[in-house]
């Protein structure tokens, strides 16, 4: 099989050290840092080279895998767990930390906020772009979903498909100024 080259081809970059250190600087224990970074490596490396998103739940305090579904045929720009996933993750007492991808490389989406805010068990959410970003999204208050589905709410009939984008703007402004997310791009 002969390999190509695309846009969504995983960048060299993240064979490199610092790529690495993104993940160790995480506030949260090395051992469970390195499992972090071990399933975003396995995730890009299901996905190189396609517009695919696969994910996968760390458990907080161990490390250990929780949930993933790289065993599934992948989805175009999106992913998520089917009911089996999601009650390994509900049920983990430790909570978890989810790892995904985005082949274009973007930040976490307001699907990925809203997700992480949704499920007191979620910690935090990462999110690894091919081209070697590496994102941090912790919610600390469980008012965040309701928050930016409101402001989705009330500008979606206005500005359509742009609704999410500018909802999860403003959110992360007012966020910032109340310290309820923490919202790092670590590389």
């Amino acid at each position: 099989m002969i390999e190509t080259v695309t846009s969504f081809s995983v960048s060299p970059v993240v064979n490199t050290k610092r790529f690495h250190d993104a993940f160790e600087s995480m506030p949260i224990p090395r051992k469970v840092s390195q499992s972090v970074y071990e399933q975003a490596g396995r995730i890009l490396r299901a996905t190189n080279g396609t517009e695919h998103e696969h994910m996968a739940a760390v458990n907080d305090r161990t490390g250990e895998l929780v949930a993933d579904n790289l065993h599934r045929p992948p989805a175009r720009c999106r992913t998520g767990f089917n009911g089996a996933e999601m009650e390994r993750v509900l049920d983990c007492r430790d909570g978890v930390i989810l790892v995904h991808n985005h082949p274009a490389g973007k930040p976490p989406s307001y699907r990925d906020v809203y997700t992480a805010a949704s499920y007191p068990c979620i910690r935090a959410s990462v999110v690894v772009g091919h081209d070697g970003g590496v994102w941090w999204v912790s919610v600390a208050s469980a008012d965040v979903a309701s928050s930016l589905e409101a402001r989705y709410n009330e500008l979606k009939d206005s500005l359509g498909a742009y609704a999410e984008v500018k909802a999860l703007r403003m959110l992360l402004e007012d966020a910032a100024k109340r310290n309820v997310i923490d919202w790092r791009c670590l590389r």
